[in-house]
């Protein structure tokens, strides 16, 4: 009788030491589980934000190309005619042709 009284104590112990230990486990592997899934959703919406967004090197392409296109930009202010200019320079032109004209047509 008192060897049957241990015995139900030591595996009651023991019963009680495996679930205390079970229910850890189960915890730890249930946070575990959510750590992935919230690893893997932070993957999927760097993925999605790397189709929106552009990259540090896409910033500096995209600069450099700002800035090429400002130099072209600059280069033809300065080297090309203005609208005013032109017009005038036509007036005169215009002008000097029909003065011309008279003089040949008398």
């Amino acid at each position: 009788m008192q060897q049957d009284l241990i015995f139900y104590i030591i595996t009651t112990v023991f019963s009680v030491i495996l679930g205390i230990i079970g229910f850890f486990l189960k915890r730890t592997m249930d946070r575990l589980d959510r750590n992935e899934n919230a690893v893997q959703e932070m993957k999927e919406a760097q993925y999605a934000l790397s189709d929106k967004y552009a990259t540090k090197a896409e910033v500096a392409e995209i600069k450099a190309a700002m800035q090429k296109l400002s130099d072209n930009v600059d280069y033809i202010k300065e080297h090309t005619t203005k609208n005013e200019d032109f017009i005038r320079v036509m007036t005169r032109l215009e002008s000097k042709i029909d003065q011309y004209y008279q003089k040949n047509q008398r």
